[in-house]
């Protein structure tokens, strides 16, 4: 759908809407852990080059 259909902008209200009624989308506990444990051993690893 294309920014010129007259739909356009309904359609983004209700996504909107429907995210924001869900709340925030965030990521679990677990999931930071494991993206901050890659960070860190990356870091290590430019660390040690």
């Amino acid at each position: 759908m294309g920014c010129c259909n007259p739909k356009y902008r309904e359609t983004v209200n209700e996504e909107e809407e429907r995210i924001n009624t869900n709340g925030k989308e965030t990521l679990p506990l677990a999931g930071k852990i494991f993206l901050a444990s890659i960070f860190l051993f990356g870091l290590a690893l430019i660390g040690i080059l």
